[in-house]
């Protein structure tokens, strides 16, 4: 059983036994995950945690919903959620995602960025942000439902 996992159990057993609101769990990690899946990465920590308290969430919990993007994740996230941007917008994206390894390093590629990584910054944006939404909403929606269930098992 992964780390996160067995924080997440032990979390919702925690919040159900203590009698919190379903609701306000699963928002806090339904925004944790929101987070972690937006296109802004780099500053995942500080939006999670403003968001927390802008909306009085828990914070532990928020964070812990941030932990679905990690480098593992982002390998396989990134390009389809740039893909995923890419159909959206109509927009195309050069060989595929990125430029290869070996690109990066020639030189006559940064002295024209915009021309590869505008395509590739707008269909991550678009992209990434769709994903977000409809992660933040199943985390809330499948979280609540948990949380209700173990609520009612636990108060039987």
């Amino acid at each position: 059983m992964t780390n996160l996992r067995k924080r997440f159990l032990r979390r919702l057993r925690e919040a159900t036994g203590a009698g919190d609101d379903p609701a306000r769990f699963a928002a806090s990690w339904a925004v944790g995950v929101a987070v972690g899946l937006s296109p802004f990465l780099g500053a995942q920590t500080l939006l999670a945690l403003l968001t927390a308290a802008l909306f009085r969430l828990n914070k532990v919990d928020v964070l812990l919903g941030t932990l679905i993007s990690n480098p593992w994740t982002l390998a396989v996230y990134f390009p389809v959620a740039a893909l995923l941007g890419s159909f959206l917008t109509g927009g195309s994206l050069p060989g595929g995602t990125m430029p290869s390894l070996l690109e990066l390093g020639d030189p006559y590629l940064w002295r024209r960025p915009a021309d590869w990584l505008q395509p590739v910054v707008a269909s991550w944006l678009v992209g990434a942000g769709l994903l977000a939404l409809l992660g933040g909403t199943l985390t809330y929606l499948l979280v609540y439902r948990l949380a209700q269930r173990l609520g009612r098992a636990q108060g039987a």
